[in-house]
């Protein structure tokens, strides 16, 4: 296991994000019960033990050995997963309102306001980037186009949902600082969500043009979804959050306001994220559905695919975009108090909890094999040890000891690049 912080690419932080949208749809359940709350919790404190021992692979990672960044930077495929590191942060932000503040009251608010702070910066240095470096570093064509171009963008869309629930849980306690933060919010959210929906546009000619993704890159079809998903409910949040600041503690999103004017703006604000909430909603669903199509083609055509011997990091994919189709479900379920919206928001969270509880037992089996840690970005590349420790893990590697049986493919570790078609399929048409 000496060589496993070496091989852990920033794509694990997918298995954070996946445990992180899991407890919270286990909590927040439309259809609650007091045990489902308690699982949430569970897989909350399990999400922070896989957070903190992945954020200490990441640091020893680029510690140890030089050279490492560079590479993951300049890799087509690599760095744009550095966009699931806040976003799985996040979730754990998520979870402090919903468990921590409750119970343990107002300190929990302002440290869950310092995290989402900590979490934004992180979010808009990642996503703007990402963006400059895939402009100017790496070297992008029509056939590397896949849907992980959406990850370090995403995650300002999922932030600023997140900025909502933190406002929320700040209003009993400081309704200005809460107001402050949904600004905040709506800010990053137009930060993310047009440039995902420019982007969204690009993949409809990919996958038109190259066909679907093929292989262990399958499960990247959902990723649209996330910020369809995501921004629908962050949008939504947002409308809830201004509207109860000015009915329930006079605060408007404009200084000065007060009164009918203060609840005049705050009910458009409202109503507004509801219809825009309700397009991204109708938007997340036409993806799903076209995913979820894709996907089970795709399986129907090599079954194996699911199997533990084809296992990688990038069936967790399914995980975090459909939930965040979930959560927005739920919330518009509630908002509209229409039974339809909540009967789909509990099919997508039970989906997604049993994928979840499938992928959480094939990774584990594979963590205790050996043989889930691999970096296919260093295939090509030969980082150099800093410290005598990098030496022993460099020697080791070289002696055969450590070596991941996974595949080391590009395709083994992205959330998918869709493959050309075949030359025959071409013929064919």
């Amino acid at each position: 296991m000496r060589s496993a912080a070496l091989n852990t690419p920033p794509s694990f932080f997918s298995i954070n994000m996946g445990c992180g949208i899991a407890s919270i749809l286990l909590h927040h359940f439309p259809y609650p019960a007091v045990w489902l709350r308690y699982l949430g919790t569970i897989v909350f404190v399990l999400n922070v033990v896989v957070f903190v021992l992945l954020l200490l692979a990441t640091i020893a990672r680029y510690l140890f050995f030089t050279g490492v960044w560079r590479v993951v930077a300049k890799h087509n495929v690599a760095g744009l997963f550095w966009g699931t590191f806040p976003m799985g942060f996040v979730t754990i932000v998520t979870m402090i309102c919903y468990v921590c503040v409750p119970a343990w009251g107002e300190r929990w608010a302002y440290i869950a306001l310092g995290f989402w702070w900590l979490d934004i910066v992180i979010s808009v240095i990642v996503s703007l980037g990402m963006t400059f470096i895939m402009f100017t570093r790496q070297r992008q064509t029509e056939q590397t186009l896949a849907p992980q171009w959406l990850l370090p963008i995403v995650s300002c869309v999922v932030a600023a949902a997140s900025g909502a629930v933190v406002a929320q849980a700040l209003m009993p306690f400081n309704p200005n600082l809460a107001r402050g933060t949904l600004v905040a919010s709506y800010c990053v959210w137009g930060l993310g969500l047009p440039l995902a929906m420019m982007v969204i546009a690009l993949l409809i000619f990919r996958f038109a043009t190259g066909g679907a993704p093929r292989g262990q890159s399958l499960a990247a079809v959902f990723l649209p979804v996330g910020p369809c998903g995501q921004g629908s409910f962050g949008i939504a949040m947002m409308g809830i959050v201004a509207r109860h600041l000015a009915y329930s503690y006079d605060v408007s999103i404009v200084p000065g306001l007060r009164g009918e004017d203060a609840r005049y703006l705050a009910s458009a604000m409202y109503a507004g994220g509801l219809v825009t909430a309700l397009v991204l909603w109708g938007l997340a669903m036409a993806w799903y559905t076209i995913g979820m199509a894709m996907f089970i083609d795709g399986v129907r055509r090599d079954p194996k695919l699911l199997g533990l011997g084809n296992f990688t990091v990038s069936l967790w994919a399914l995980t975090f975009p459909i939930g965040t189709f979930a959560t927005s479900s739920i919330t518009l379920g509630q908002e509209l108090q229409s039974t339809a919206f909540k009967v789909i928001g509990a099919f997508l969270a039970t989906q997604v909890i049993l994928h979840w509880l499938y992928v959480s037992v094939f990774t584990t089996w594979k963590v205790v094999q050996g043989t889930l840690f691999a970096a296919p970005e260093l295939s090509d590349a030969s980082p150099r040890p800093r410290f005598g420790w990098g030496e022993r893990v460099a020697r080791d590697i070289e002696a055969g000891y450590g070596e991941p049986e996974a595949a080391t493919s590009d395709e083994s570790m992205t959330l998918g690049r869709a493959a050309p078609r075949p030359e025959q399929d071409k013929a064919g048409e």
